[in-house]
């Protein structure tokens, strides 16, 4: 069984980082969009430093999370089953059923007693 470790410091303030690149950029797009139409002025595209700064957030946000993201767990069916004992893999209470419908189908038949 791996040691867990604690989620790296330096991820989380990456990702930190990250978000406050990713929220300016959004907002310095809307100032500028804001300014094109204060002055009726028609551009196709975002300014270059607007881009770079939302590239910047993403690999930074990126880096961030694999930073703090602890490690793979096995997905093999062995792993699992080797934790559990017969008794619990057996006992499934959903299909347990103390209120059947047996009294509402057999209320007309006489049984001997």
């Amino acid at each position: 069984m791996a040691v867990q470790q604690a989620p790296s410091y330096t991820g989380r303030v990456a990702c930190l980082l990250a978000f406050l690149l990713f929220f300016h950029s959004g907002y310095s797009t809307f100032e500028h969009l804001s300014y094109l139409k204060a002055v009726d002025g028609h551009e196709s595209g975002l300014p270059l430093d607007i881009v770079i700064e939302l590239l910047v957030s993403v690999a930074l946000f990126g880096l961030g999370i694999v930073l703090v993201a602890d490690d793979f767990k096995e997905i093999l069916m062995e792993t699992e089953m080797a934790k559990q004992s017969i008794e619990s893999l057996d006992a499934r209470p959903s299909f347990y059923a103390f209120n059947h419908r047996g009294r509402a189908v057999f209320k007309n038949v006489a049984f001997k007693k």
